[in-house]
C-alpha cells in the first residue's frame, strides 16, 4: 500500500490542493475581506444593512465549501491518477534514470498499477462533474475530462514528442488555479450581482459596482507563473533525465536541441518570471511587505534555481536546481494568504 501511494506522488498532490485553497481563502476571501471593509465604512452603524444584497456588510463565498472541498478532491485524485499512469508508462526510462526508485512491476504489479489509475481517475471525473453539476456550471465538467484525457495521451504518446508535452503539463498545472476562479467568481456575480443600489450613511442613495471581475487578473497571474515555472521545471527534469529519455527514444529539447540550448530557454523564461515579479511589484502591489516578500522570498530563489541550472552538469545538479524552483512556487503560492494586507 505504502509503495502505490508514493505512485502517487503525495508532495506533489499536498501542493495542488495547497494551491487551490491559496485561490479561495487568500485571493478570492482577500478581496471579499477587502471589500467588506470598505463597505461598512460607508455605513454610520457597522452592522447596519446598505444593501439587501449583502446582509450585515459582509461578502462571503458564492461557491459552497462543501462543492469547493470536493473540487480539491476531484482534482488530486485525477492527479494522482495521472502520477501512477505516467510511472507505469515511464518503467524503462526510470530504470536507466534511478534504478532504485521503480516501483511498477517491482513493488506494485503493473495490472494493480493500471487499476489504480483507473479508479483514481474515475472517481475524480464523477465527483468533477457532480461539483459542475451542483454549482449550476455543467459546462465546467469538461474541465475534469480534459485533464484526465491529457494525462493519459501525455503518459502514452505526448510525453516522448518534442516541446508539446512539457507545454501539455505547464497547461494542466495552471489549470489549477484557475479552476478555482471559474467556479468562484461566476458564483460571487450570480449571488451578489455587479452592481447594487443602497443607502450610505448620510441618507443619499448609492449604486455602487461589485468589482468581483477584477479577480481575474490575479488569478490569471498565479496561472501565468504556475506556467512558466512548470515549464522550466520541466526542462530541468528533461536535463536531468536525458540518458533514460534518450534510450526510450525521447524527443525532448535537450535530446533535440542540446543541453546548452534547453539551458537557454530555462533561463530565458525564468528572465521573464522575474520581470513579470518586477512590474507586478512596481505596478500592483507597492506596500512593503510585498516589496520584499517578492524580493527576497520569491526573484532570490528564482535567482539561485537559475544558477544552478547554467552550472548543472550532472542529474544531482539539474535536481537541486529544480528543488530551488519548487521552493520558489511554494512561496509563491502562499503570497496569496497575504493578499488582503497587499489590497488594502
Amino acid at each position: 500500500m505504502s509503495a502505490f501511494l508514493r505512485l502517487t506522488r503525495p508532495l506533489n498532490l499536498l501542493i495542488i490542493a495547497f494551491t487551490m485553497v491559496a485561490m479561495r481563502y487568500g485571493v478570492v476571501q482577500g478581496y471579499l475581506d477587502v471589500s467588506t471593509m470598505d463597505l461598512r465604512a460607508m455605513a454610520l452603524d457597522p452592522d447596519a444593512t446598505i444593501f439587501d444584497k449583502v446582509p450585515q456588510n459582509t461578502f462571503t463565498h458564492g461557491f459552497s465549501e462543501l462543492l469547493f472541498w470536493l473540487l480539491v478532491l476531484s482534482t488530486v485524485l485525477i492527479a494522482a491518477g495521472g502520477n501512477v499512469i505516467n510511472d507505469y508508462f515511464d518503467t524503462r526510462i526510470d530504470r536507466v534514470n534511478k534504478p532504485d526508485a521503480v516501483i511498477v512491476g517491482r513493488s506494485v504489479k503493473r495490472r494493480v498499477a493500471m487499476l489504480g489509475h483507473a479508479v483514481l481517475t474515475g472517481i475524480g471525473i464523477v465527483i468533477g462533474g457532480f461539483v459542475a453539476w451542483r454549482s449550476g456550471q455543467l459546462h465546467l465538467v469538461v474541465i475534469p475530462l480534459f485533464a484526465a484525457g491529457a494525462l493519459w495521451y501525455y503518459s502514452t504518446t505526448l510525453k516522448r514528442t518534442f516541446l508539446l508535452g512539457n507545454g501539455l503539463v505547464a497547461t494542466l498545472v495552471a489549470l489549477v488555479p484557475l479552476t478555482v476562479g471559474l467556479y468562484e467568481i461566476p458564483a460571487l456575480l450570480e449571488m451578489y450581482g455587479a452592481s447594487a443600489e443602497g443607502t450610505a450613511y448620510n441618507g443619499d442613495t448609492v449604486e455602487i459596482v461589485f468589482g468581483f471581475q477584477a479577480l481575474w487578473p490575479w488569478i490569471l497571474g498565479f496561472a501565468f507563473f504556475a506556467f512558466l515555472t512548470t515549464l522550466v521545471r520541466e526542462l530541468q527534469k528533461d536535463m536531468a533525465d536525458i540518458k533514460g529519455d534518450a534510450a526510450d527514444g525521447c524527443r525532448t529539447i535537450p535530446i533535440v536541441m542540446g543541453i546548452s540550448w534547453a539551458k537557454g530557454i530555462a533561463l530565458f523564461h525564468l528572465g521573464v518570471i522575474i520581470a513579470a515579479l518586477l512590474l507586478v511589484r512596481s505596478k500592483a502591489l507597492t506596500d512593503e511587505f510585498s516589496y520584499y516578500y517578492i524580493g527576497a522570498g520569491i526573484i532570490v530563489p528564482l535567482l539561485l534555481s537559475a544558477g544552478f541550472t547554467y552550472g548543472a552538469t550532472t542529474r544531482q545538479g539539474f535536481g537541486i536546481a529544480g528543488n530551488i524552483l519548487k521552493l520558489a512556487m511554494a512561496i509563491a503560492i502562499a503570497f496569496a494568504f497575504f493578499m488582503r494586507h497587499a489590497l488594502q
